[in-house]
């Protein structure tokens, strides 16, 4: 049976593998020291202790006889275990623990190292003997420094603060020259090998120069699964071969982690085209280890096979060889040497610049991000950084790997928005685990499903954006992660217009270099006029805590407070503000009832208020109500929050044209009513007014007027000036409709009245609407346009989208009745626009029903029938029975006055059949005179 220890050295060595001498690396070899890679071991950071333990024992016995490499492992494993007692400064502290993990590989490599090949003390190089002396040093002192930092508290520890802090930092770039210097692990395997030749006599060469003969790498086989890039390797391909002989191509593959870049870059080098002209001459450098120039030197040298030695002759070899032919270099995943310190940086676009100076080489480089190295002129047109793949490619490869596709397979790619990283490691999942199952697990877990393996970047969705969120640009300017934590709040992302607001919530964070390293990242991307992060970025980012909670405070305070501005009282830049930021409001209002926010009472009146304003604007989605009141019965709310939400609820469906719904909430909300034993009779006597709404629409005319009786007793108990004026208003129309026309102008001027003295836009502009509406019926088209111009004019100043509308509809029919018939199409048209903003389908059919007609007067018969045919879509989307029959009415006129009389008969009797099912009788006498009208020409023309 295997011991603990030899288990635990096992997966010691999984995360810091032999040097890349003795295990060849390749495009799918992680780097397990790099920065970014070192957070994807944080989920067993308390086992990497035991781990490093058990190894760096082993690593220090073995290197017994060489001085310095115990004691210092033993201070390393010391300095590893005080990080969980180091909480107050854990943020700063991470950064040093994660290079002394680094280091710690490296110290179990020289150990295995020195046991290989029987070394001794003098048989170390002088550099390295230094090193190792300087770095227990250093490791003295680290130590000394997390004491202290775990003994500080109180004020003691705000004083001592800044200077820990400093040391923390000083140590931090000690240890990373010790890292560079440590990059001799690229050569330490050879250089071991040669020393121990030299001792033995087997081989003699010069102490200064290090030589090994190695195979030149072979480019990688065409990627068999390839889907959805045949665009960007058109463009690649075709830009490879412009001008190949006197300007040799220099292209970046650019994007997120995940995105395709490694295998796009395979299949370029793959195809005919390039290997016909390049032959053997194409090769691919995996730069994932190279973390400086020199690093990045031998890595190209053993690509192309070169004997190895110092970084002038190495370069001297490199350099003749590419001159001597022409060759096209790959550089793969570049951002691991590129994305260091500015010195380092520098370095690397130097040694990049000596590479694309060459006029026989054609270079192609992957990187994460979206920003090209400098120094070097990349051909244009650039290639665009890349995107996710789409559907169809999507399913192509999903079907590819697992064989088969389903619904659910559908589902999960749709998910993760195509991402190919994630497609691929979900269908592979998919092989052993129906997608059926994959869905639900990954409504509950999400991305962390996303993963088969080790953690690697080929294997784990989570660690590959990890390396993009610890890459260096990211960890030197902490706030960007903040930031990025707040993007992926906001459903939307981040408006341009909303910078300057957005500074003054987040008064401590410099915005605009925040979004350039995420956009630099490719963690954010500027799509039209909103910063927003890639989807999967989103779902990786709201797992984490990466939003500090004072901004988080400052931005759930403004989000709050825009939902409960009054639409009606808005000023037009308050207004405008509300429609940008309307679905970043909605998915925070989600996010407060999961979070059980502190105020129930002011979170449900947000709500409220922001629905109506969704409602204006053509947004009829229940779902944040659903939660409502979901959560309103969960934590057994009082009643009135209940009812007002289950009221808001009804006028959703209502001003969506699903009566029967709007009336099951509505009678919902009633029963609330009368079984609360709180003071709710104000809100009783407002939902007796929308039911009566409801029995109007349905034409149930008795039924509307006992409710707004009903609702005008409760509201006259409460003192409700609005709700009394909504109930007048209500029976004006109520009366319209049984054609009394003296009780409904009397009920709308009361209305008037009533809802002039509160102050209500809104209403008093409907109580305008009716009272124009009932002129119009007794031909006082004077009187009716006046009455549509004062509707017009309060509902513009309440910005109510809808009822604006409704008064250009009702200034279109007077123009009409006037023959004023290009007016009328203007006001039509008009009306069209605000019921197309507002969503709203079923007077979007009027208004193209109306144009119809007029169209007719005008005879423009092609143009009535396209209004009548676009009149009968809309009221099939709408549920309009009699809005359907009143189009088929219109087709038939066009065509009875086309003579197309076969085709009129149809249109009317389907209209009468229609009328027949909800017994219109008004509109059924209508089409019936039309049908018999065109039966008798019929008749006569036979």
């Amino acid at each position: 049976m295997e011991s603990k220890s030899s288990s635990l050295k096992k997966r010691f060595y999984k995360m810091f593998p032999a040097s890349p001498s003795s295990q060849q690396l390749t495009s799918d070899t992680p780097n397990p020291f790099s920065s970014g890679a070192i957070d994807g071991y944080n989920s067993i950071a308390n086992n990497a202790i035991q781990i490093s333990l058990a190894a760096l024992k082993e690593g220090s016995s073995l290197a017994s006889k060489i001085p310095y490499i115990a004691p210092i492992a033993g201070l390393i494993l010391q300095v590893l275990t005080m990080r969980d007692e180091v909480k107050q400064y854990k943020a700063e502290c991470e950064v040093v623990m994660q290079k002394l993990i680094r280091v710690a590989g490296l110290l179990v490599h020289v150990g295995r190292s020195c046991e290989t090949h029987k070394l001794k003390e003098g048989d170390l190089p002088a550099g390295l003997r230094d090193i190792l002396k300087s770095l227990q040093s250093e490791l003295d002192g680290i130590k000394h420094v997390l004491g202290e930092c775990a003994k500080t508290k109180g004020a003691r520890s705000l004083l001592l603060r800044k200077d820990i802090l400093g040391k923390i930092k000083q140590y931090d770039a000690t240890l990373l020259n010790v890292v560079e210097v440590f990059q001799a692990e690229l050569l330490l395997d050879i250089r071991f090998a040669l020393i121990s030749e030299r001792r033995e006599g087997t081989h003699a060469v010069p102490t200064d120069v290090t030589k090994s003969v190695v195979q030149p790498s072979l480019a990688p086989p065409p990627p068999q699964i390839f889907f959805g890039r045949d665009a960007e390797l058109a463009h690649i391909i075709h830009t490879i071969f412009t001008n190949i002989g006197s300007r040799p191509a220099r292209i970046a593959i650019l994007g997120p982690g995940g995105y395709g870049k490694t295998t796009l870059a395979n299949a370029v080098l793959s195809h005919d085209r390039v290997q016909e002209h390049f032959q053997d001459a194409r090769y691919f450098i995996s730069c994932e280890s190279a973390t400086s120039s020199d690093a990045l030197l031998i890595q190209i040298s053993k690509t192309l096979g070169f004997v190895m030695g110092p970084p002038d002759s190495l370069w001297s070899q490199i350099h003749a060889a590419l001159n001597s032919k022409e060759t096209i270099l790959c550089f793969d995943n570049f951002e691991s040497p590129w994305d260091q310190s500015n010195e380092m940086k520098r370095s690397i676009e130097v040694l990049l610049s000596r590479i694309t100076s060459l006029r026989h080489v054609t270079v192609l480089v992957t990187m994460r991000g979206a920003e090209r190295p400098g120094q070097t002129e990349w051909t244009q047109p650039f290639l665009d950084p890349l995107g996710t793949i789409g559907l169809a490619a999507a399913k192509e490869i999903w079907r590819r790997i697992a064989g088969s596709y389903d619904d659910f397979s559908e589902k999960l790619i749709m998910a993760v928005d195509y991402v190919p990283l994630a497609v691929d490691l979900l269908a592979h999942l998919s092989q052993v685990t129906p997608p059926i199952l994959l869905w639900e697990e990954w409504n509950s877990r999400q991305i962390k499903l996303i993963g088969r393996g080790d953690m690697d970047r080929l294997s784990n969705m989570e660690y590959s954006i990890q390396l993009s969120i610890n890459s260096h640009r990211m960890t030197t300017n902490p706030d960007a992660k903040d930031l990025l934590g707040i993007l992926s709040m906001l459903l939307d992302g981040l408006h341009i217009k909303q910078l300057n607001k957005f500074k003054g919530i987040l008064v401590d964070m410099d915005m605009l270099s925040c979004l350039q390293v995420l956009q630099q990242c490719s963690l954010v991307n500027l799509i039209g006029d909103r910063y927003q992060p890639h989807p999967i970025i989103r779902q990786y980012c709201n797992n984490q805590s990466f939003t500090s909670s004072t901004h988080k405070t400052s931005l759930e305070e403004f989000y709050i407070s825009l939902a409960c501005i009054d639409m009606q009282k808005a000023t037009p830049e308050a207004y405008a503000e509300m429609v940008l930021e309307v679905n970043n409001t909605k998915a925070m209002l989600s996010g407060f009832l999961k979070s059980n926010f502190s105020s129930q009472p002011r979170l449900v009146h947000a709500i409220v208020m922001f629905t109506e304003l969704c409602m204006n604007i053509g947004d009829f989605s229940p779902t944040l109500l659903d939660q409502s009141v979901k959560h309103m019965l969960a934590t057994k709310a009082d009643a009135p929050l209940l009812i007002q939400c289950l009221k808001v609820w009804g006028k959703v469906y209502y001003s969506a044209n699903d009566m029967e719904t709007a009336k099951e909430k509505f009678l919902e909300a009633e029963r609330h009513c009368l079984s609360s034993t709180m003071d709710v009779v104000h809100l009783h006597g407002t939902i007796l007014n929308d039911l009566g709404n409801v029995y109007l629409c349905q034409f149930l005319l008795n039924e509307a007027s006992i409710s707004f009786q009903k609702a005008l007793e409760l509201n006259q108990a409460s003192q409700n000036i609005i709700g009394q004026g909504i109930s007048h208003y209500g029976l004006g129309r109520t009366y319209a409709g049984l054609g009394m026309f003296t009780e409904a102008e009397v009920s709308y001027q009361k209305a008037l009245e009533l809802h002039e003295a509160a102050g209500d836009n809104v209403e008093q502009g409907n109580s305008y609407q009716g009272l124009g509406e009932i002129y119009q019926q007794q031909d006082k088209l004077a009187e009716a346009e006046a009455s549509y111009k004062k509707a017009l004019e309060f509902q513009k100043v309440a910005n109510h989208v809808m009822n604006q509308g409704s008064a250009h509809l009702g200034l279109g029919h007077i123009y009409g009745h006037l023959n004023r018939l290009d007016d009328a199409v203007a006001s039509y048209h008009k009306a069209l626009e605000l019921h197309m903003a507002a969503n709203n389908l079923y007077n979007q059919g009027i208004d193209h029903q109306e144009l119809g007609e007029v169209y007719l007067l005008m005879n423009k018969e092609n143009e009535a029938e396209i209004s009548f045919h676009k009149a009968l879509e809309l009221k099939k989307a709408a549920n309009d029975v009699v809005g359907q029959g009143i189009a088929l009415t219109g087709l038939g006129k066009v065509y009875r006055k086309r003579s197309q009389l076969k085709r009129a008969q149809g249109m009317f009797e389907e209209a009468l059949n229609l009328y027949a099912k909800v017994q219109a009788t008004t509109w059924e006498k209508e089409a019936k005179w039309y049908l018999d009208d065109v039966l008798a020409k019929g008749r006569k023309a036979a």
